[in-house]
């Protein structure tokens, strides 16, 4: 009786490690799956964010909602993730800004990148097109250049915000046209296009899906693009590379993250389903009306381009001394 009793606990201890924790095995369980987005509703992460948790829900099988934590440039929301049980049902809708910027210029994030966050994958990226105000005798990156020359510190961009992306994307424009603009924080977006638009301020780098519906507008020039590629709105706008400067690339990323140490089972059926999302006719169509593309990029491949372009920007941050303390 004693032997049957040792070979059935032997038994039952090889049969558990055997078997994958329950919940990876069994991802998911319960509802509802939350995406955490650090904006406020109504801007492109919010509408990306909705678009994927409609498309996600039959999928898994539970319901999947979007959690709007938004206030100190998306701190708030990206901690909350990072602290979060990690075990799929708290994600994360990341960008540029908050992982690859924010803590280029600011020490003290209260998270660390990428060590608090599992990568799940990439779900778009976009560039951004570089506006001037009409008003002005530019047409080409060339005509910026000698102008910005002609007239140092003259010239006025607009951001959202000092340490965002469109501010440190001018920094790196400047260094390499060897040009000194001014330069103009706004608290949003909107503000900077409704004054490029009304000629108050000269230049401004905008995403291709905000700049789209200003596009035949007599107010602005549209003269490049900061893409690898030419953007698909704009497939007559050249790259910066095509105008004279190679080393300019500044694109935003759009992608969903979890809290660090997330089991690889739900991370590899959470990758699964986004990758089967985005290739979904329907939710092509939805993007390609908000004028966004697709762009999968896997778990790992993901998290070396998001560390990769946090280290390109804390080089552009520390050669001019870019530094948020509050």
């Amino acid at each position: 009786m004693q032997r049957i009793a040792l070979c059935f606990a032997a038994l039952l201890v090889a049969l558990v490690q055997a078997t994958p924790p329950a919940s990876a095995q069994e991802f998911p369980t319960k509802q509802p799956i939350k995406i955490i987005v650090p904006f406020l509703p109504g801007a492109a992460n919010d509408t990306l964010a909705r678009i994927t948790a409609a498309a996600l829900s039959p999928r898994l099988g539970q319901s999947v909602v979007v959690e709007n934590k938004a206030g100190a440039g998306s701190q708030i929301g990206t901690e909350f993730v990072a602290k979060s049980p990690p075990d799929g049902y708290t994600l994360l809708w990341a960008a540029a800004d908050g992982m690859s910027v924010l803590p280029a210029v600011k020490p003290n994030v209260p998270y660390k990148v990428p060590d608090d966050f599992t990568f799940i994958c990439q779900f778009s990226d976009t560039s951004f097109m570089l506006l001037v105000s009409s008003r002005l005798p530019i047409k080409s990156v060339a005509d910026l250049v000698a102008y910005a020359k002609a007239n140092p510190g003259k010239l006025q961009y607009g951001t959202s915000g000092i340490g965002s992306i469109a501010h440190v994307g001018f920094v790196l424009i400047g260094k390499a046209g060897g040009i000194d603009m001014l330069h103009v924080p706004y608290k949003g977006m909107s503000a900077v296009v409704t004054d490029i638009l009304g000629g108050h301020i000269d230049v401004a780098l905008v995403t291709p899906p905000t700049t789209f519906p200003h596009a035949e507008s007599d107010k602005i020039r549209i003269i490049a693009t900061t893409g690898a590629r030419r953007s698909t709105l704009f497939p007559n706008v050249p790259t910066f590379k095509e105008a004279g400067m190679a080393d300019i690339v500044v694109e935003t990323w759009f992608g969903i993250l979890g809290p660090a140490n997330m089991p690889p089972a739900v991370t590899a059926r959470l990758q699964k389903e986004i990758a089967d999302v985005l290739k979904d006719p329907e939710v092509i169509k939805k993007l390609a009306t908000a004028n966004f593309e697709p762009n999968f990029m896997p778990s790992e491949q993901f998290r070396k381009y998001v560390v990769d372009d946090l280290n390109k920007w804390k080089g552009v941050a520390a050669s001019a001394k870019i530094v948020i303390t509050e």
